[in-house]
This record gives structure tokens, C-alpha cells and sequence, in this order.
């Protein structure tokens, strides 16, 4: 078993995972005090182009930068350098998102290692959606995304023959989403919330699982025996 501490609750894994690599992106800011509480909870920090800002204004720095520094000020990308941050630059003509070049970077020299992805929500949904789907991608590339989280809303994701419990005790008001992320997600089971299911089919193209409530029962419970599903928490 392995549990994952955020500062809006905890999800305990039924997989033992070594510790995870954080990896800052560059879309809706995490609230600072938020991130200064996850950044300091794990051991490698990774920052992808403009998570460097959120970082330096929480008033940390992390311990590698990738990215094409598009988005970055010159000034701002600069000032890592100069206080010994590794930098892995690229062009801003590519292929690759900066958090996808980020994440196959962490494939390549962290073999392995589960992620907790945040700046990753909010804006375009374009970019929400890569960021999202490059998750199964970045399986691929011997990289398991843990959850993509920040102090509005997480997801979790989960595959097959795996649970997963989550305390939210003190966020009673929270939503509860199941969301497929393969085209099938076989044998779910979900507990403590005001809809339940049992040993459920779940299609990525019916998705109706969504807008559950917490209602305070207790820790969610979530299993599934094949597939890749996502589980959503967010709160009004």
C-alpha cells in the first residue's frame, strides 16, 4: 500500500509506489501556500516552462527545469539557472507539450518512478486534454501519473486490479466524478458516496458517472479490476 498526503486529503493506493516525482506544469496556478506544502513534502521537484513562476512565488525553487522557456520571462528562467537549477532546454518549434517532454524526460532518467502532476488544470481545454491523455502516453514510457492535483481539484487514476481509499472528511461539500480513460473500465466498485456501484461497466463513451457527492460517509472507496479509470474530486 502506498498513500499519497495532499493538504486537501489523502488517497492511500493498494500498489506500493516508491516516492514520487512532482512535476510543476504551467497551467492554472496552484495556490501558493498549497504548493509550498506539496513541494516540501516530496524529495525531486521538476518544473515544466512556466511552473517555474508558481515555484519562485511560493518562494521555492526546483531541482529541474524542461521546456522551450516560451512562457517564461527571460528574467525569471535566468534567475534558476543562476541559483543551480538543472535546465533542460529545448526549441519552441516541437512536437511535445513541455510537461509531455518533461514527463518522457522523467521516463528516460527516472525509470519507474510514479508523478503527481500539478498546474495542470484550468485554461484551454486543448491543453487539458493532452495533459490528461498524456498520462497513458507517458505509461508508454515507464511513467505512472499518480494524480494531476491542486488545492481545487484532483484526479486520481487508478488501473486494473487496484483500490484506492480517499479521505476527504473535511470537505464534506465535494464532488465525485469516475471517468474512463480507456474505452473500457471493468468491475468498479465505489463506496461511500451517495450513488454506490458494484462490480459496474463503465464506457468511455457513456460517461455518466459523474457529480457523485461525498455527503461526509466517510473515505471513498474505489475499485477496479481492468482498465484505466480516473478518479475525480473537486469542491464547490
Amino acid at each position: 500500500m502506498f498513500t499519497l498526503f495532499l493538504p486537501n486529503g489523502e488517497v492511500t493506493f493498494s500498489t506500493m509506489f516508491q516516492e514520487p516525482l512532482l512535476v510543476v506544469a504551467g497551467g492554472r496556478r496552484p495556490a501558493a501556500s498549497w504548493l509550498e506544502q506539496v513541494f516540501r513534502s516530496f524529495s525531486a521537484r521538476w518544473c515544466a516552462d512556466s511552473g517555474l513562476v508558481y515555484c519562485l512565488e511560493a518562494g521555492i525553487l526546483p531541482d529541474r527545469l524542461v521546456g522551450d522557456g516560451d512562457s517564461t520571462p527571460s528574467e525569471v528562467w535566468n534567475r534558476a539557472v543562476d541559483s543551480g537549477v538543472s535546465v533542460s532546454k529545448h526549441p519552441v518549434e516541437k512536437d511535445l507539450t513541455d510537461l509531455q517532454l518533461a514527463l518522457f524526460t522523467a521516463g528516460k532518467e527516472l525509470p519507474g518512478r510514479p508523478v503527481l502532476v500539478t498546474g495542470c488544470w484550468g485554461g484551454r481545454f486543448d491543453h487539458l486534454w493532452a495533459n490528461i491523455f498524456s498520462a497513458l502516453w507517458a505509461r508508454e514510457q515507464d511513467v505512472r501519473i499518480l494524480a494531476f492535483a491542486d488545492d481545487k481539484e484532483c484526479l486520481f487514476l487508478l488501473e486494473g486490479n487496484e483500490s484506492l481509499e480517499l479521505c476527504v472528511s473535511e470537505r464534506t461539500n465535494g464532488v465525485v466524478s469516475l471517468l474512463p480513460l480507456t474505452s473500457e473500465c471493468a468491475g468498479v466498485d465505489l463506496e461511500n458516496v451517495r450513488w454506490e456501484l458494484k462490480d459496474s461497466l463503465l464506457l468511455q463513451k457513456h460517461p455518466y458517472t459523474v457529480s457523485n457527492r461525498t455527503e461526509g460517509k466517510g473515505n471513498i472507496s474505489v475499485r477496479l479490476q481492468k482498465g484505466i479509470l480516473g478518479v475525480y474530486c473537486g469542491w464547490l
